[in-house]
């Protein structure tokens, strides 16, 4: 079950930012993590924003968005609950601020006086991309608070008042904590708003969209036709964001998606019948009149089926003008403390939808708050953590950067389960350790090192048995035993700190690691001839090594007369404990 999630818990996310930027106070802090996880991709992009500390007329943080044409200005109020009614006053503060970009030069000089010169800056610039490019206007009044609907509604009417492109936005305690979980699950900054065209032309026609509403859940549906092109357009706007909380990244050159390609370059009045079609999931969608066409104006857009749709029109959008896209559009009601009903919901949707690549449980965990910590806590310390199925490059650009050390989910959960489990669990196969009765205890802990440690024994374990077929049927019970008798030397704090960075700089501590694993690969396999039976009953490597309880019967083995290893190993085993110890991290 999910933990619910609170505003102390919010609170502690704020505390983290306040030690990484000590110079905020509470508001300043709070304003800078809502920025993160609503407006901009980075904490420094979140800092530039801010607008100083003193003198700021109700603008806390002032935004420009070039690529969308809009000007984002946020208050922000950080309380110590919900419980807390926001002042009329201050709301309407923020609404009036509509009504800036009509003020007099006489007006204009009487708002900056006493203004925080790094504001009037932000401001003056924000103004002219109003006047002379024609920006919209977004003001956000963002509190762990609570807003009455008179408030709310009273703001509303003012901004509207302004005349021109500004909207208000009054986002209070039950949609902060919605908020939060999406940032917990990776699904943060969400997509605003993404306008999809009903087709009305054409050689085949359309009769519009269906809409559908269920009254007792409150879910609201339409299915429509778009333009392969506007979908492609979708993508080249907003990016990855909008596969968050798919639970797959990108597969790169199937044979699906070059037949895609294929239809879309070939066929493409034949593509609506060829294709599944896209399903998105959202916060909020409404039809609208535009320009004489239909639109369907999607919040919070997520693609949960239909990725690799999306993203081979955008690859071939020179030819997509002609090509039309089956789209399920399905509003889905959120509130704080219903997120577990939300994820079932959203993952039973995924699940029936995406049958062209077999769904397993390692996708179906892709989202999980535990993957989604592991890959933000690990990228921190130069580790990109692949959680999602996806291209090796697709990774990488999706960091944007080099230098990482790569690691996969399904390496991350054989190291621990080889380490922690009997051996012929993990011989059963990768993707089992994803199931219910593995899943929780193989990632049991939010400490990186506890993972670490693991991952890293088992990648010098694999490069100890390199070149030896044999040897390696009994990788797993190699580091089963290995990490009995390691454990105490690499599992945490700063001697984990030290293996660690002797794996990452290939330090010569690893020598005699490596010949301390090699000589219990020798005793693995004269624990294989002793055991594997004889004449008819005799068993191979490979189906010896499957057996249960091998681990226990191999330690009994170890201590036995019969193991002529347990000396040598022991030596190999202290010469590697002083050299770790000498190993100095930078």
């Amino acid at each position: 079950m999910k933990q619910q999630i609170s505003i102390e818990d919010l609170g502690r996310e704020v505390s983290h930012v306040k030690k990484r930027n000590p110079m905020l106070k509470d508001d300043a802090a709070f304003v800078l993590w809502f920025l993160q996880a609503y407006l901009v991709d980075s904490e420094e992009t979140g800092k530039i924003a801010l607008t100083g500390i003193k003198g700021d007329k109700s603008i806390d943080a002032l935004v420009i968005d070039h690529q969308n044409e809009l000007v984002n200005i946020v208050q922000g109020k950080f309380r110590g609950s919900k419980v807390h009614s926001e002042k009329r006053n201050d709301v309407l503060a923020l609404a009036d601020l509509s009504m800036l970009p009509s003020f007099s030069d006489v007006e204009m000089e009487s708002f900056y006086s006493g203004m925080d010169p790094n504001a009037r800056q932000k401001l003056d610039e924000a103004i002219k991309c109003i006047h002379k490019k024609h920006y919209g206007l977004a003001l956000y009044y963002a509190t762990t608070g609570k807003c009455s609907k008179g408030i709310v509604q009273e703001a509303e009417t003012r901004a509207r008042s302004a005349g021109r492109n500004v909207d208000i936005h009054i986002l209070d305690h039950n949609y902060l904590m919605v908020l939060y979980g999406d940032y917990l699950s990776d699904a943060a900054p969400p997509v605003h708003t993404v306008a999809l065209r009903l087709i009305s032309d054409g050689p085949i026609q359309h009769t519009g969209v269906i809409k559908r509403f269920d009254t007792e859940k409150e879910i609201e549906s339409w299915v429509l036709t778009a333009r392969g092109r506007d979908i492609a357009e979708m993508f080249s706007k907003e990016g990855r964001r909008l596969f968050a909380r798919n639970i797959r990244g990108y597969l790169g050159s199937t044979e699906i998606n070059a037949s895609m390609g294929r239809t879309v370059d070939n066929e493409p009045l034949n593509f609506w019948y060829y294709n599944n079609g896209i399903t998105i999931v959202c916060d909020n969608a409404r039809l609208e009149s535009q320009s004489g066409e239909e639109v369907l104006i999607i919040d919070g857009a997520q693609v949960i089926n239909g990725q690799q749709t999306t993203r081979t029109l955008y690859e071939h959008k020179s030819k997509s003008t002609d090509v039309r896209v089956l789209v399920k559009v399905i509003r889905i009601p959120r509130a704080s403390g219903q997120e577990e009903e939300y994820d079932k919901l959203v993952n039973s949707i995924v699940r029936a939808t995406n049958w062209q690549n077999r769904i397993s449980p390692y996708d179906l965990v892709s989202n999980d708050h535990v993957q989604v910590f592991l890959e933000k806590e690990l990228r921190k310390i130069g580790y990109q953590y692949i959680r999602k199925k996806m291209t090796r490059s697709e990774a990488r650009a999706h960091l944007g950067s080099q230098g990482y050390f790569q690691v996969d989910k399904l390496q991350l959960a054989q190291a621990v389960a080889g380490c922690l489990f009997d051996p012929a669990v993990v011989r059963k196969g990768k993707e089992g350790l994803f199931e219910d009765r593995y899943y929780g205890s193989v990632f049991s802990s939010r400490s990186v090192s506890f993972y670490l440690a693991k991952y890293w024994l088992m990648k010098q374990v694999q490069g100890a048995l390199r070149g030896y077929p044999e040897r390696a049927y009994a990788k797993w019970l190699i580091l089963r035993y290995a990490w009995s008798q390691l454990q105490n030397d690499i599992n945490a704090g700063q001697k984990e700190k030290r293996f660690r960075y002797a794996c990452e700089h290939r330090d010569v501590a690893l020598y005699a690691l490596a010949d301390y694993l090699d000589t219990i690969s020798k005793a693995a396999l004269k624990f294989f001839r002793l055991n594997r039976g004889t004449g008819a009953r005799a068993v191979d490597v490979s189906t010896f090594f499957k057996r249960t309880k091998l681990d226990k019967n191999f330690e009994e083995f170890w201590t036995s007369s019969q193991n002529p290893y347990s000396e040598k190993a022991q030596r190999q085993l202290d010469r590697f404990r002083t050299e770790l110890q000498e190993t100095e991290t930078e």
